[in-house]
């Protein structure tokens, strides 16, 4: 009982001890949902906990422990290594490149470094303290483990940036498929790291420093547990189903898109524009690039292609561009078709008001509600 007084107890510990409890129960939470439901939540979970038990370290600091209890200094819960790793596998794993060879090597210098400080914490307290002093241990343990960090978020950030692209050249529904909230906290993990290795280096010890980026660890544990909770595997429409559309006459060259002439494209892209027209596909919600292939017997490669080039446009935008055309015609007629605006934004193929909305401005100018205002004026 003495020894448990003479701990500095603080309300940076506190936080921190917060977010170890939530980090832990929350990763072993997606560590159970993963695989069900289509869902890749193994590593997310991984990480989570990863980066909770991370939090150890720095409640043993906040605390003073090592005063009370020497042999718990140089607790080797240093996870710089490890946790943008992990990420990356799950966004791997998660997004439209799952398909591809995972890239499970990117976790063996993590593994590498953690085996390394359970080696160290398991010396006597006098030789570690020898070894925290050397010029060795900060360079190893943090600083070339904070930059290979950094280089494997900014890889992941590429890749992110690459799934988006594939999203919106096979998706008409884009939504929750973008991975937008992945994009957003490694971009949050990178600034927020970099920020607090300045302001350490600055004030080592200002506490007010430290509640801040306690707490910023409690809002990025939230984050993640609630948009792995949320989210869903997206799957490749291309991969799935690639073997149904190369029509038998049409040899691996042919589908070459480099090769295509002007001329091929234009062809084919009025044959798209026809397609559309005629049979209103585009209020499908669901409609992928491999829907419209499948009707036009053309590879779906092709058909991106033509409307890249011709429209400068992705799939997704394409598509919407017909729907807000069809929404106008309806909002010009809304008191006989007795749909409310929302309602004609479903009736289009839009999953939702958001959507509807954003798509609507983009290609009008405007919004539903202003250009209904205009007809009426």
């Amino acid at each position: 009982m003495f020894e448990m007084a003479e701990l500095n107890y603080n309300f940076q510990s506190f936080l921190d001890t917060l977010g170890l409890i939530q980090g832990t129960t929350l990763g072993i939470l997606l560590i159970v949902l993963n695989k069900r439901k289509y869902r890749s939540t193994f590593f997310l979970g991984l990480f989570l906990v990863f980066l909770s038990l991370k939090l150890i370290s720095f409640i043993a600091i906040g605390l003073q422990v090592e005063r009370v209890y020497p042999k718990l200094f140089l607790l080797p819960f240093n996870f710089s290594w490890l946790l943008f790793p992990l990420f990356f596998i799950y966004t791997q794993q998660v997004s439209i490149l799952s398909n591809q060879r995972t890239h499970y090597w990117i976790l063996i210098p993590g593994i590498l470094s953690f085996v390394g400080q359970l080696v160290i914490f398991m010396l006597p307290y006098e030789k570690k303290v020898m070894i925290s002093e050397s010029v060795w241990y900060p360079l190893v343990f943090t600083y070339i483990g904070m930059f290979y960090a950094w280089g494997i978020g900014i890889w992941n950030l590429r890749l992110l940036n690459y799934h988006r692209k594939e999203v919106q050249n096979s998706f008409s529904l884009i939504e929750s498929k973008e991975l937008q909230w992945a994009r957003i906290f490694l971009i949050y993990s990178l600034i927020t790291s970099l920020i607090a290795h300045i302001l350490f280096y600055m004030d080592p010890i200002n506490y007010y420093f430290k509640i801040l980026f306690s707490v910023l660890d409690l809002i990025a544990i939230y984050w993640v547990s609630y948009h792995g909770v949320v989210q869903r595997n997206v799957l490749s429409v291309l991969h799935n189903k690639e073997r149904y559309l190369i029509p038998v006459n049409e040899t691996t060259e042919e589908i070459d898109t480099a090769t295509a002439t002007s001329t091929d494209i234009e062809e084919l892209m009025e044959q798209i524009d026809n397609h559309m027209v005629q049979s209103q596909s585009f209020i499908h919600t669901e409609l992928t690039i491999v829907d419209l292939a499948e009707k036009l017997k053309v590879h779906p490669k092709r058909i991106s292609t033509a409307i890249n080039t011709i429209c400068h446009q992705n799939f997704n935008s394409y598509v919407n561009r017909f729907r807000i055309k069809k929404a106008e015609q309806l909002l010009q007629q809304q008191e006989e078709v007795k749909l409310s605006i929302e309602g004609i934004g479903h009736e289009v193929g839009f999953h939702s008001k958001s959507a509807f909305y954003s798509a609507f401005k983009k290609e009008t100018g405007t919004t539903p509600s202003k250009y209904k205002e205009k007809i009426l004026v």
